[in-house]
């Protein structure tokens, strides 16, 4: 059993995060037929849990394939000391283990009760210094239009709403939460960072999928529902001379309304998110380090978390920065 489970958890997460990226469940489009339907299509994949399916989706085809001949050849598995992969092996092991959800509970409850008293009364405080850092950072950002800036700062508002109100630490909730992780660390396909990083890319995609259907199950515990929010979109034209198009969506997010902007433009008869494709065209420019975790010729590790995060990231929570084409 781990010395000290809440921090080994933490890791685990953020490693599970860094090492999966997405999957591919049946054949998708790539681009949407107008802007509407291109935006409808990307917020369906991302409910349905298919983020291969949006990078796809979002990208042309020769981007897409670029993409992945690009895939995992700036891994660098020496940023993870020996420490670190055994942490992560052994965390992986006691999480996919048979009952990991009632092991693992056993140990931490009493730490949890002691975190309950300690900090209860605090969190809310603490989160929102975290929501001041925050919207000080949208407010000064220097890639966000006014416009902009207002929809962040809306949505950084319901959502602090809502944290600094939830019971975190209620032993239930824990509980629950404790559950869809050991049940999502079962379905993966892996057991170590090496295995992790060195996955092919068919096999990553899948396990990502595991992976953010886990994450919305977890917020779903604490009265976050991603799947409801994507339900709720209404998606309207604002502007479109037929090579580039303005998108607003507005989501009903615990019954407040948040909206954001998308600017598409046409490819090939096809409308894509200018600042998903631009960025990933930035990406692909870039010569590509080698990478350092030995895998098959036709394996591919998945690409990093700062490029998976601009796809994968759920589009209730973001704000698209407005570049020009």
């Amino acid at each position: 059993m781990f010395k000290y489970p809440l921090r080994a958890l933490l890791l685990t997460l953020a490693l599970l995060a860094l090492a999966a990226c997405s999957r591919h469940t049946e054949e998708v489009t790539p681009g949407g037929g107008t802007p509407q339907a291109a935006v409808a299509d990307g917020y369906k994949l991302l409910r349905d849990n298919d983020i291969d399916g949006l990078y796809r989706h979002a990208l042309p085809p020769a981007d897409y394939a670029a993409m992945r001949a690009r895939w995992g050849l700036d891994r660098n598995l020496s940023q993870f000391s020996p420490a670190d992969r055994a942490q992560f092996a052994r965390m992986m092991t006691l999480l996919s283990a048979p009952g990991a959800q009632q092991l693992l509970w056993v140990e931490m409850k009493p730490r949890l009760l002691r975190a309950r008293q300690q900090y209860q009364a605090r969190l809310p405080t603490m989160l929102g210094m975290l929501r001041t850092m925050a919207d000080t950072g949208v407010q000064r950002s220097t890639r966000l239009t006014a416009a902009e800036k207002v929809q962040a700062l809306t949505a950084l508002g319901v959502l602090s709403a809502w944290a600094e109100k939830t019971d975190w630490l209620n032993p239930d909730k824990v509980y629950q939460a404790l559950g869809v992780l050991t049940a999502t660390a079962q379905k993966m396909s892996f057991r170590t960072l090496n295995e992790a990083l060195s996955m092919p890319y068919p096999e990553a995609m899948k396990d990502v999928g595991h992976l953010w259907s886990g994450v919305k199950q977890a917020l779903d515990v604490y009265g976050l529902s991603i799947d409801t929010i994507l339900d709720t979109a209404q998606i309207k034209v604002l502007s479109d001379d037929g090579n580039v198009a303005v998108v607003r969506t507005t989501f009903d997010v615990l019954g407040t309304p948040v909206t954001r902007d998308s600017t598409l433009i046409k490819q090939d008869g096809r409308w894509y998110d200018r600042d998903t494709l631009l960025h990933w065209r930035a990406v692909l420019a870039k010569p590509a380090a080698a990478a350092s975790v030995a895998r098959p010729a036709s394996a591919a590790a998945p690409a990093s978390a700062a490029s998976a995060h601009r796809v994968a990231t759920p589009a209730v929570v973001t704000s698209a920065h407005a570049r020009k084409p």
